[in-house]
């Protein structure tokens, strides 16, 4: 009997491993609207227009590799989305979290990333991509360590006045 539950699992195990996909190329866009996880502090960059910039990230999610797939725990949550836009219209998106890239089409998709990958996608996009989805303000440094506290001399209180009382 364990051997028939095994057997009638074991397929649907399997199902979640699924193979990698080719998804379709992310078409051109006339502009780019970033956003984030609702719960995250916001980007300080919401929009991109410049076309250099718009042709550069449709240009970087075509270039990754064909390893799309559907996790079989499901889709990872992104934490900055980018909604590829044409004529008032989306054309696509594109989403980062730490250490995945993702993209919706019929289902949705993702793929591990490098750190290199986020930061290289974070410099075309102007911000730091890879500070933010892994805990850090865009563009902020890293806290700076605490600076050495210095003794300094006792402070006199000052000399009370004398207060009137009608």
């Amino acid at each position: 009997m364990r051997r028939i539950g095994f057997a009638l699992v074991l397929p649907l195990l399997l199902a979640g491993c699924g193979t990698h996909q080719k998804l379709p190329a992310q078409q051109p866009a006339d502009r780019v609207r970033i956003t984030t996880l609702a719960g995250f502090p916001n980007l300080p960059l919401r929009e991109i227009r410049e076309k250099e910039r718009v042709a550069a990230l449709v240009a970087f999610v075509n270039s990754l590799p064909n390893k799309w797939s559907i996790p079989w725990y499901g889709p990872p949550v992104g934490r900055v989305y980018f909604e590829f836009v044409s004529a008032r219209r989306t054309a696509g998106n594109f989403y980062v979290g730490p250490e995945f890239f993702g993209r919706d089409t019929d289902r949705h998709y993702s793929q591990d990333a490098s750190r290199e990958k986020i930061v290289e996608l974070g410099k075309i996009a102007g911000v730091d991509l890879w500070g933010y989805v892994n805990g850090r303000s865009p563009g902020q440094p890293p806290a700076p360590a605490a600076a050495p506290v210095t003794p300094t001399a006792p402070v006199a209180p000052a000399a009370q006045q004398p207060t009137s009382h009608p």
